[in-house]
């Protein structure tokens, strides 16, 4: 059996903020040294209401009704997030409810950043060969700009919120092939929220 990436759609938010807005806020920064340095000219930021379910929930939305999908097509919800909405319950068990998802859909949440996708493909792929679901939907999204402090130029220069939302299946047309996948925790310092765990 195989496993294929049959959809994708995304979410942004309505508030944008330009190079040239972060140099109203730092002018020491030029909005064309931020452009060529990092190669980002704007980014996406969640509105202080709007969480990750929120963006998540809008761009599975727009997935089901771009591509003719039914909810109850769906066996398996994955959702990643370093932003999840409560630590407690599981932010894609509130998604599952609001999407319309069947009570026999699987819901996992997962935290990871920038290896999220790759992670959340091997997962999926993982249960379509296994038979455990036919139609996995796949939800990453962060609101990262809710742990940036006003002052953090650096951070607030590259990091800004968005969601995507991916139906892998057991038919398609983008096959999903193999993975190399490893882990290196010694730079956890360097990236890293310290209040809010155990």
């Amino acid at each position: 059996m195989k496993a294929y990436i049959k959809a994708i759609s995304y979410c942004l938010p309505s508030k944008v903020i330009t190079n040239e807005d972060l140099e109203k806020e730092f002018p020491d920064w030029s909005s064309e040294k931020i452009g060529k340095k990092i190669g980002i000219l704007e980014r996406h930021i969640a509105a202080e209401n709007e969480l990750s379910s929120d963006l998540g929930i809008a761009a599975a939305e727009k997935l089901f009704d771009e591509y003719r999908i039914n909810p109850k097509d769906i066996d398996f919800l994955l959702f990643c997030t370093q932003s999840p909405d409560y630590f407690l319950p599981t932010t894609s068990c509130l998604m599952q409810t609001k999407l319309g998802l069947s009570t026999s859909c699987g819901a996992l949440d997962y935290n990871l950043g920038c290896s999220g996708f790759i992670y959340g493909l091997a997962l999926a792929k993982s249960l379509v060969i296994s038979g455990i679901a036919n139609n996995v939907l796949l939800i990453t999204a962060e609101t990262y700009s809710k742990f940036i402090h006003k002052n953090d130029k650096g951070n607030k220069a590259i990091f800004g919120d968005a969601a995507a939302a991916t139906l892998i299946s057991s038919s398609g047309k983008a096959e999903i092939g193999n993975f190399s996948l490893g882990t290196d925790g010694r730079g956890a310092n360097n990236l890293i929220v310290r209040n809010g765990g155990m």
